[in-house]
């Protein structure tokens, strides 16, 4: 008897073929998948008054390979066995942008054709949008205003599939970017300039322990992921005024709105993951605008010298 299930995980589903993905037709099966899901999302953010995404080749190199993985180790989800979340794995291949990350993961016990894989990506869609809240995290990804680029992967293997999408906010031109390991003696600089119609209004330095190794029993129960709560906080640098707690600001942003920011990393070795917050002139939502994700190792050890 054959069977069929899916798996849907929220944040915040390539069909399986019968041949390897290496191949020409396994290429020209994933673009095809890939342009109908863009398809299929930015007529879900049409109907609901939003502007559409545009596909991002970088994102998508990502997500493939994540989706690879996953059926690889026979996981589902947003969690590598690592340990690694969505933001950390974008942002260690390269990312800068703030990410919503969608997943959907597909097992039989028989192998996929072609039209299995292309009818199981549009109810892994339609799925999505059925849901209501508050138990409607997928549906708030494709749908968030905010949201300019999406990284789309599939894979699939025998009678497993796997889908990733990754919902980009893309409001800042990094002139600097981020290293993405240091030590916790260091600062580290960054520096870049919000989209024209854009202004920084703050920026969030997040810190959680080291990502833990993980048996896929366990990763296959995490339905969802979310940045530490625990946080620090910084804000533009005011002349003249201060804020409502007697600060006068933690970092210069220039009259082109361009800034500048010394991370530092008060709080041990550890994963901080940086957050710039932006706004649209004369607006008051703020926008999640990165997921700058950097190692922090412990300081090497002092060594002084003295003389005889």
């Amino acid at each position: 008897m054959k069977k069929l299930l899916l798996i849907l995980l929220a944040s915040l589903m390539t069909f399986g073929a019968t041949f390897a993905q290496g191949d020409g037709a396994a290429d020209e099966t994933r673009m095809t998948l890939r342009a109908e899901l863009l398809r299929m999302i930015n007529r879900d953010r049409r109907a609901a008054g939003l502007r559409p995404v545009e596909l991002d080749p970088e994102a998508s190199s990502v997500a493939d390979a994540y989706t690879r993985q996953q059926i690889r180790n026979r996981t589902s989800g947003h969690f590598t066995l690592d340990g690694q979340a969505p933001y950390m794995r974008y942002s260690f291949a390269g990312g800068n942008d703030g990410l919503s990350e969608n997943a959907a993961a597909w097992s039989a016990n028989f192998g996929f054709s072609d039209r299995a894989l292309l009818d199981m990506m549009r109810r892994s869609q339609e799925a999505m949008m059925a849901e209501a809240a508050p138990h409607d995290g997928h549906r708030k990804s494709i749908l968030d205003p905010h949201a300019t680029h999406v990284g789309i992967g599939v894979a699939w293997e025998g009678g497993e599939f796997r889908i990733a999408q990754e919902f980009l906010r893309r409001y800042v031109d990094w002139v600097r970017p981020l290293p993405r390991r240091a030590s916790s003696g260091e600062r580290l600089l960054c520096s870049g300039r919000p989209k024209r119609g854009f202004e920084i209004e703050a920026i969030t330095v997040h810190h959680e322990p080291f990502p833990q190794a993980m048996a896929a029993q366990v990763v296959n129960k995490i339905g969802s992921y979310a940045l530490p709560h625990d946080r620090r906080e910084y804000l533009p640098r005011l002349v003249g005024e201060q804020y409502s707690d007697g600060r006068r600001g933690d970092f210069q942003v220039a009259e082109d709105g361009g800034f500048a920011f010394a991370v530092p990393f008060p709080d041990g070795p550890g994963i901080y993951t940086v957050v710039v917050w932006v706004h649209a002139h004369g607006a008051h939502e703020t926008i999640a605008a990165s997921n700058v994700s950097v190692r922090v190792d412990a300081a090497p050890p002092h060594v002084s010298y003295g003389s005889r």
